[in-house]
């Protein structure tokens, strides 16, 4: 008999446009500290669809050329995380 953790999937994604990439300072983030856009795979959706519907919540564009790029464990909270990267499609970035 097996025991196996509870693992809760998360996907982070850099958004690139041309020679820039999209970063986004958190509400919890020390001034000048920023990081890509990143979120946690809600149940029955996929790690694409947890891509485009966070990327659309948080700056409210779309993006194209999805990939992924690379894994990592998170120790808190149970985390994996899964990195992605996107081209920018269309819209304007909308901030909080």
């Amino acid at each position: 008999h097996r025991c196996y953790p509870r693992i809760s999937p998360c996907i982070i994604v850099a958004v690139r446009k041309g020679e820039q990439i999209l970063l986004a300072q958190g509400a919890h983030h020390k001034e000048g500290m920023y990081s890509t856009l990143a979120g946690f795979v809600e149940s029955g959706e996929s790690l694409e669809q947890a891509v485009h519907r966070e990327i659309m919540e948080e700056v409210g564009i779309k993006v194209k050329n999805l990939r992924y790029f690379a894994s990592q464990p998170w120790p808190f909270p149970h985390s994996l995380m899964m990195g992605f990267l996107a081209d920018w499609d269309s819209g304007e970035i909308q901030v909080d």
